[in-house]
């Protein structure tokens, strides 16, 4: 009775705390999702329901102002609804980068880009784009294996108008795969099979923040500032793993801002090499990152970062800049063991002059201009980027792409026909002695057609002798000409030899098959023109054997018919000299036999059977 009464008091609490799937929308796909976005105008809120699963063949398009997706609860850890992209041609999961999109809110929620299934998309978009409006906030959400070049992009806008985007406590990462030079080839700018790498945050938006977001294995840029003045980026986890990172947070690119980093304050963030090589730990300026020496940077300040970990490269890099304020910055050997900074050049490196030499802080005075911490080392600095770690490593990528193999195969037929020489040699051997069972038939039955002794084909004459030895010496030295890999020329040799046989082998097929039609066709004739002459020595040698004169036509028709009389027995047609018949009879029988033997050589006297 007390349960019953709690269980009653209770009830109304339970029911409240439980959604109800009138409240968020369950697994589904983004059909659901968008009819909200697309009637319900601005302010329209897509709630999910936890832990439900939305399957994408095609992107969230938000299309008004201060629309919000977001897990029912706003909750932080793994209740999060998830999208999943699942579209073959499907890059971004969200599409919030209308110029109506202001205030847009992408909250809560998990989402998946699904690279390691699908692979990447050649010049894919970013895994979630948003930017071109106002005030656009991403928050508590984790994002993770783009198909494409970035795994969240504040992009500037049509009119370069973005501006506040706040990106704040989200979990990005891995993003992208390493750069393989035998599959990607040399070609940074136009990769074959689309590009590898991917940043975790690209922001190209100004008066933005980018705050406490934890980012790791990120193979490009783990936070990229496109410009973006006025832009805060503070208290970041920068993490490498699993995946080697190019750079953990980078002032580079002079585009699409003309350089300007006015105002951008990059303070308080934390850069940790820990599992896997981390190239360079934060870089300025366009001389850092590739061969763009002319461009320059201007305007920001890069103020007590800190630097954990034994898998540097560089901690800090500066070049061609201007205006720009480098203090506080320090290494911390701590928990995570004693920061290292070790590498070697790479291919794409350049040979003279070269790079300084992997260190925490490196500057190239000449190019760069500004205020500088004291503990910078000046050296020569292009194309930092192309340091590789100290061991040899393989670089860290999935699987090849269906049109990779493809095109593989198309440019070398052999390369998935490579066949294990000893079993080569097995089938070899086999059809070989095959071939010599088919030969030792072929010459018999040669023997029993011709009367050639297959010897009297041998040279008798010296000019004859002299120019197969020479054709024999030519065959030897065309062979010493042969590729030098034994295995397949022996194989080359063998199966020419089986094809020669087989060609050979069917000619004489055909030869004795003409021979035995023609054999059947002569003795069909000559059975069809003796006939009648044996059927006149059988009518007679039964006329004999009975004793009488020959058969009368009713008397031939009822012995063709089975119909003739036993020896000895009273009755129609006996006569007493039945036993001197048999006697003459077999007699004739004897006489009309040779004579027939004799005509029917006579007539093919002569013929030769071939």
């Amino acid at each position: 009775m007390l349960l019953s009464s709690l269980a009653l008091l209770f009830l109304p609490l339970i029911s409240a705390a439980a959604p109800r799937s009138s409240d968020c929308l369950l697994s589904g796909t983004e059909r659901a999702i968008n009819e909200i976005f697309a009637t319900g105008g601005e302010g329209a809120t897509v709630t999910l329901c936890p832990g439900s699963v939305h399957r994408l063949n095609a992107s969230v398009q938000f299309t008004a102002p201060r629309q919000t997706i977001t897990t029912l609860g706003n909750p932080k850890d793994r209740e999060r609804a998830m999208l999943l992209v699942d579209g073959p041609d499907l890059a971004v999961a969200i599409h919030a980068d209308c110029q109506k999109c202001s205030f847009a809110m992408i909250r809560s929620i998990i989402i998946d880009g699904n690279r390691p299934q699908l692979l990447r998309i050649p010049k894919g978009e970013a895994l979630v784009e948003v930017g071109n409006a106002e005030s656009q906030t991403v928050k508590d959400c984790k994002l993770y294996e783009p198909r494409g070049w970035s795994t969240l992009h504040f992009r500037e806008g049509d009119s370069k108008q973005c501006r506040f985007g706040h990106i704040v406590d989200n979990e990005i990462g891995p993003s992208g795969e390493e750069w393989d030079d035998d599959y990607d080839g040399m070609d940074e700018v136009n990769p074959p099979w689309g590009n590898p790498r991917a940043d975790g945050i690209s922001l190209a938006c100004k008066d933005s923040i980018v705050e406490r977001n934890v980012v790791y294995d990120a193979t490009d840029g783990a936070i990229v500032i496109f410009g973006s003045a006025n832009s805060v980026v503070k208290n970041n986890h920068i993490y490498s793993r699993t995946r080697v990172i190019l750079g953990g947070i980078n002032l580079v690119d002079y585009e699409p801002w003309e350089g300007d980093y006015t105002g951008v304050t990059v303070h308080n963030n934390h850069l940790h090499a820990l599992g896997r090589y981390f190239k360079v730990g934060i870089v300025v300026g366009p001389a850092s990152w590739s061969d763009d020496t002319e461009s320059v940077v201007r305007g920001a300040a890069v103020t007590n970062n800190r630097f954990y970990g034994q898998y540097w490269g560089y901690g800090l890099v500066v070049a061609s800049a201007k205006d720009f304020e480098v203090m506080g910055n320090k290494v911390i050997n701590g928990d995570e063991g004693e920061a290292k900074f070790s590498g070697v050049p790479g291919s794409r490196c350049p040979k003279a002059p070269e790079n300084g030499k992997p260190t925490a802080f490196l500057i190239n005075r000449g190019s760069a201009k500004g205020t500088f911490q004291d503990d910078f080392v000046n050296g020569e600095v292009q194309h930092i980027i192309c340091l590789n770690p100290d061991e040899k490593y393989k670089p860290w990528r999935f699987r090849d792409s269906p049109e990779a193999l493809a095109a593989n195969i198309a440019n070398n037929p052999l390369a998935n026909a490579a066949i294990d020489s000893r079993i080569a040699e097995a089938l070899v051997s086999y059809q070989m002695s095959l071939l010599s069972s088919m030969s030792g038939i072929n010459q018999k039955i040669e023997r029993l057609t011709t009367p050639i002794d297959p010897l009297d084909a041998q040279p008798v004459h010296e000019h004859e002798r002299a120019a197969l030895a020479a054709e024999v010496e030519k065959q030897r030295r065309e062979k010493e000409k042969s590729s030098g890999n034994k295995d397949v020329d022996e194989l080359i040799r063998k199966l020419e030899e089986l094809e020669k046989g087989g060609r050979k082998m069917k000619k004489t097929l055909d030869g004795v098959k003409v021979d035995f039609e023609g054999l059947a066709g002569r003795l069909r004739k000559n059975a069809d023109e003796h006939k009648p002459i044996i059927e006149q020595i059988f009518l007679h040698a039964q006329t004999l054997l009975l004793g009488s004169t020959p058969l009368s036509t009713s008397q031939q028709k009822l012995f063709r018919n089975g119909r003739g009389m036993s020896m000895g027995i009273p009755g129609e047609g006996y006569t007493p000299l039945g036993v001197l018949g048999g006697l003459l009879g077999a007699g004739a029988i004897g006489l009309a036999a040779r004579g027939l033997i004799k005509r029917w050589r006579s007539e093919n006297k002569g013929n030769k059977l071939y």
